[in-house]
C-alpha cells in the first residue's frame, strides 16, 4: 500500500467526520443567525438579514457581558500566568527529587478534576451557612464574606477557581521547561555577577518564553469558555455581575427568552472575536520575539 492509499483509506474518513462536526454546526448556527426565530412564538421562521447582529451593539447587557467577558479574560489568564511564574522559581531553586516530583504532581492535580465538580466543591466553601473560609476569618475577627451574593467581588470569588485550576499546572510545566535548560547557561550567568533572581528574569525565563507561548494560549482559549464554572456558582448573577457572553447567550437562546437566532447571532460574533484577538495576539508574540 502506497503513501496516498494509506492516507485515503485511514486517514481521510476521520478527517471527514471531523471537518463534518466542526463545521455543519456552524454552518447552521450562521444560517439560523440570519432569520427570525423564537421559540416562544409558533409562527414561522424568516430571513433578516444581519439585523440580529446590528441588535447586538444597542443591547446594554450585551455590552455589559461583553465587558465582563474581557475583565474575565484579563483576571483568569493575568492571574494564572503571573502565579505560574512566580511558584515555578521557586519549585525549580529550592526543590529536587522526589520532593519535586511530589510537588509537580500536586500542581497537577487541581486541572484534572472536572470542572463541574471543582465548582461545586469550591460553592461549598463559598456557601454563607458552611464556608470554611468564612470560618477562617472569622478566626482573625473578620466578618462572613458574601463570596458570590455580592457583585462587587462575585465575579472575583468565581476567577480565583479558575486561577486555581490553572496556576499550579502552568508552574509546573515552567519546572519541567526549566529542568531542560543546560546548566552552563545558567552557571554563566552566575559567573557574569547575576543573582538568582536576575538569572530567573534575564536568563531562563528568556530561554524558555519561546516554548512557553503554547501553553499560554491554550489557556487564553479556555478562559474564553467561562460557562461551567459561571452557570453552576452564580448562572450570571448576582443581577449581571458574572454574566460573561456565552452565559447570555445561554439565556438569550435556550436558558429563558428562546430567542435562537439572537443567541446564534451572539455565537458567530464570539467566535469570530476570539479569533481576532487570538491572531493579533499571536502577532504581537512574534513581533516580540524577533
Amino acid at each position: 500500500m502506497t503513501r496516498k492509499q494509506f492516507m485515503l483509506v485511514f486517514l481521510a474518513p476521520p478527517v471527514a467526520i471531523l471537518l463534518f462536526l466542526a463545521f455543519y454546526p456552524l454552518f447552521n448556527a450562521f444560517a439560523i443567525s440570519l432569520q427570525d426565530w423564537d421559540l416562544r412564538h409558533s409562527v414561522p421562521r424568516t430571513f433578516v438579514g444581519f439585523d440580529n447582529y446590528v441588535k447586538l451593539f444597542s443591547d446594554a447587557r450585551f455590552l455589559n457581558a461583553l465587558k465582563i467577558s474581557f475583565f474575565w479574560l484579563v483576571l483568569t489568564l493575568g492571574g494564572s500566568v503571573l502565579i505560574g511564574m512566580i511558584l515555578a522559581p521557586i519549585i525549580h531553586h529550592f526543590t529536587r527529587g522526589r520532593f519535586r516530583q511530589l510537588c509537580l504532581f500536586v500542581f497537577v492535580i487541581p486541572v484534572i478534576l472536572p470542572r463541574v465538580g471543582a465548582a461545586y466543591m469550591w460553592r461549598l466553601m463559598y456557601s454563607p451557612g458552611i464556608s470554611i473560609l468564612n470560618y477562617l476569618l472569622s478566626l482573625v475577627g473578620i466578618k462572613p464574606v458574601n463570596w458570590l451574593s455580592d457583585p462587587r467581588i462575585a465575579l472575583y470569588s468565581v476567577a480565583i477557581i479558575d486561577v486555581w485550576q490553572w496556576a499550579f499546572l502552568i508552574a509546573a510545566l515552567l519546572v519541567i521547561l526549566l529542568d531542560d535548560v543546560p546548566r552552563e547557561t545558567i552557571e554563566a550567568g552566575l559567573m557574569d555577577g547575576a543573582n538568582t533572581l536576575q538569572t530567573y528574569l534575564y536568563i531562563l525565563f528568556p530561554v524558555i518564553m519561546p516554548v512557553s507561548i503554547p501553553i499560554f494560549f491554550i489557556k487564553m482559549m479556555e478562559s474564553l469558555r467561562s460557562f461551567d464554572f459561571i452557570f453552576v456558582l452564580t448562572a450570571g448573577g448576582p443581577g449581571t455581575a458574572t454574566e460573561t457572553l456565552d452565559m447570555y447567550a445561554y439565556w438569550q437562546g435556550i436558558g429563558s427568552a428562546g430567542r435562537v437566532s439572537y443567541a446564534s447571532a451572539m455565537s458567530i460574533f464570539m467566535m469570530i472575536l476570539t479569533i481576532i484577538l487570538v491572531n493579533s495576539t499571536w502577532k504581537t508574540v512574534e513581533k516580540w520575539q524577533r
